[in-house]
């Protein structure tokens, strides 16, 4: 083997292993940038993710009571407590902090109501009044209104700029090795 041949060789390995150290930073780059808080996958049991809707609920003896808040519009599922039944026939009278807000029937044991203006953040007291026959008993509860919703969208928007930025820094990172070694490879072979 002549000094020419053995000098190639010499670059060809100082090549393969710089471009390895380079795709194993890529990848360490990539991997921690992907798998970022809560994808650890450990013993926790998994943590539902997404925007849960505003919600109240109210028991008594008697009637057990959901409120969501869906946009404007509050969807109230009513139960019977022994049973888990939809209350039939019910009459149902809503305030939302002391103001009588209008409710319609859907469907059996589901009402609808509309939030009313001027309740807009902050905790909003609930009081039901349930009559269905004979049974009539009073609920109450508080829902809890704010803009969390609008923040978590901000938050989640900042997190995939931040995802970005570290691919970008992690491919200048590499592209910078890979660089480096041809040059260096070049200034070598001139010699």
């Amino acid at each position: 083997m002549n000094n020419i041949e053995i000098n190639v060789m010499k670059q060809s390995k100082f090549l393969t292993n710089v471009l390895s150290a380079a795709v194993l930073a890529g990848s360490l780059l990539f991997t921690t940038a992907y798998a970022g808080p809560g994808h650890d996958h450990g013993d926790e049991a998994p943590v539902a993710v997404g925007e849960a809707s505003p919600r109240v609920v109210m028991e008594s003896e008697l009637f057990e009571a959901v409120g969501i808040l869906k946009g404007r519009m509050l969807e109230i599922y009513i139960d019977h407590a022994a049973t888990n039944a939809p209350v039939q026939n019910a009459k149902v009278e809503l305030e939302l902090n002391g103001q009588q807000v209008p409710v319609e029937l859907h469907s059996e044991g589901e009402f609808d109501a509309q939030l009313p203006e001027g309740v807009e953040e902050g905790a909003v007291a609930v009081a039901m009044t349930v009559s269905a026959g004979e049974n009539i008993d009073l609920l109450a509860g508080e829902l809890l209104l704010d803009q969390h919703g609008e923040h978590s969208h901000e938050e989640h928007d900042h997190s995939h700029q931040f995802d970005t930025l570290l691919y970008g820094a992690g491919a200048l990172l590499v592209l910078a090795v890979i660089g480096f070694a041809v040059v260096r490879l070049k200034s070598k072979g001139e010699k």
